[in-house]
């Protein structure tokens, strides 16, 4: 029991697809990701503060962006973006505040992206992770995800590497029907 001084634990986050006019939030929580953690994306702080409130509209109408919010604070954030194969969608953007991790937040969000695959019908939901991070790479397979042995150089920094992971995505049984 806490005592009667002791601040109680947050509420835990809300997990919630946010639309074009939120843009704000997916700009504020994309730039807290990037000044936390330059080494886990492939875009800078820098570069993605001269982004046009229209560009960070249409990203909200082209992919599916997912944040994790308390008190009114973004603290974590998620996107399922499309893919060339109708069948497949991507998660990227993956991010959770320092003070929220290891609390489940970033796999709620990896759940709200997949639970978004399935609904759009996917059969497979594909990341790339950083070769040098080997907690990521075990988060996502906690998640589900598994290693297909591709490798690519890292966005901007070609003497890093990522690695590709998929998720492949239960189809429901065919219905077969009864007969007599």
């Amino acid at each position: 029991m806490p005592g009667a001084h002791e601040t109680p634990p947050a509420a835990p986050p809300v997990i919630s697809r946010i639309g074009e006019d939120d843009w704000r939030v997916w700009r504020e929580v994309r730039l807290a990701a990037l000044a936390d953690a330059p080494e886990a994306f492939g875009s800078s702080t820098e570069q993605e503060e001269a982004v046009p409130e229209n560009d960070w509209r249409a990203m909200t109408r082209t992919a599916a962006i997912f944040v994790a919010t308390t008190g009114g604070a973004g603290v974590g954030v998620a996107a399922g973006l499309p893919r060339e194969s109708a069948g497949e969608r991507g998660l990227g953007a993956m991010w959770v505040a320092p003070s929220w991790r290891g609390r489940g937040v970033a796999a709620a969000l990896a759940g709200a992206v997949i639970a978004w695959a399935r609904s759009e019908d996917c059969v497979r939901i594909g990341l790339w992770v950083p070769a040098d991070s080997p907690r990521a790479r075990r988060f996502y397979q906690r998640q589900g995800f598994r290693a297909t042995g591709q490798a690519r150089p890292f966005p901007n920094d070609a003497t890093r590497s990522i690695d590709e992971m998929v998720l492949e995505l239960d189809r429901p049984a065919p219905y077969k029907g009864r007969r007599g």
